[in-house]
């Protein structure tokens, strides 16, 4: 493997080319990070001592693992989107950051990403721990109101692994963090890989999920109070998005109740178990009838984006991935009895959450 992705990082060497000398001179405030996660890129912006919002750039459905093509499509996307950062944002390329998540498998060393990376990058790269991660998830989401001991614990369900974190003490704030090194998408190529011809996807995820995500998940939560005490949960992940989407279509655009101005949307889709038993009955019975949630009571000024939304959420996992994710989901949740919390609640801010921690420490450093 790792001589493909040497391959695929050589052959980038002959794209490069200096950023337009006719660009704007670069903005010493400005930072940008490009994150590598299991199942995408997602590429950010933040001005440093400013109150403007952070530049969400568009997600890039490309993972970094799957092959020589893909890790030469991956790296030209690093490298588009760097071009991007420093001559349209005016980002410096010496504050330009490549992160890998903790959710990308273990076989893509740090070593091998960077030698698929243009060379003004390959310094800039660092690959993510997932107690860091976690904890990066919690402050991105988390408002300020709600940090508080045993009041709101989060679980983000990625496509690598699955991850959270809980406050156990305040000022300053101290977490602990639980993690499983499976997600939606290596759960279920680990299930296709042990498959025999003509075994069930369910019956055998079933199986795998009881030795090999049972057990670690029941010793965290033995040992971790918090996974079962917080009256609080906050759900992230891609899982999550295409399930409080699908179920919840009515939820898109809707505005937040908090702001005065009735303009700002709300960041929160509220759910329940009894959404989530829903959404493992739906995806491990009839995975293909949560592509087609039901729309006709969405209002036609909606209707629009409603539709571009769901299609982008139906476009994300397959059908074993959303059977892999379901019953990922519901493992957590019947061991840490969600069935017993106050409220639960995705968080749409999530998507960027934890890129944005990391280069706000870059941030909190370059002023030392």
């Amino acid at each position: 493997m790792k001589s493909s992705i040497i391959a695929a990082g050589t052959c980038l060497m002959a794209l490069l080319s200096p950023v337009n000398a006719q660009q704007a001179e670069a903005n010493p405030a400005k930072f940008g990070v490009i994150e590598l996660g299991a199942k995408g890129i997602k590429p950010l912006v933040v001005t440093a001592n400013s109150s403007e919002q952070p530049v969400k750039i568009p997600v890039s459905n490309k993972n970094f693992y799957d092959g020589a093509e893909t890790i030469k499509n991956v790296a030209e996307e690093v490298l588009r989107l760097s071009g991007l950062m420093e001559g349209e944002y005016h980002v410096p390329k010496t504050q330009i950051y490549v992160v890998v998540s903790s959710g990308v498998p273990t076989e893509v060393t740090q070593k091998d990403v960077s030698n698929a990376l243009p060379s003004f990058l390959q310094d800039q790269v660092s690959v993510m721990p997932v107690t860091l991660e976690s904890t990066y998830v919690f402050e991105g989401i988390v408002p300020p109101k709600r940090r508080k001991l045993n009041e709101v614990i989060v679980l983000d369900i990625g496509s690598g692994n699955s991850k959270g974190a809980y406050l156990t003490s305040t000022g300053p704030d101290v977490f602990e963090t639980y993690s499983v090194p499976m997600g939606t998408g290596t759960f279920a190529k680990k299930v296709n890989s042990v498959r025999k011809n003509g075994e069930d996807f369910k019956t055998t995820a079933l199986k795998v999920a009881s030795e090999e995500i049972l057990p670690s998940l029941r010793s965290q939560v033995r040992n971790k109070p918090g996974m079962q005490n917080c009256s609080r949960l906050y759900l992230a992940g891609g899982l999550p998005y295409v399930m409080s989407t699908l179920l919840h279509p009515e939820s898109i655009g809707s505005k937040d109740r908090e702001d005065p101005s009735g303009k700002k949307e709300s960041e929160w889709v509220p759910l329940s178990a009894k959404d989530i038993n829903a959404f493992y009955a739906i995806a491990t019975e009839h995975p293909e009838q949560l592509l087609k949630p039901d729309l006709s009571k969405i209002p036609a000024a909606k209707l629009a984006d409603v539709q571009k939304e769901v299609g982008k959420a139906g476009g994300i996992f397959n059908q074993d991935e959303l059977t892999a994710g379901a019953i990922l989901l519901k493992t957590f949740m019947d061991e840490m009895h969600f069935d017993r919390k106050e409220a639960i609640f995705f968080s749409r801010t999530a998507l960027y959450a934890w890129p944005l921690g990391f280069v706000s420490e870059k941030i909190k450093a370059s002023k030392h």
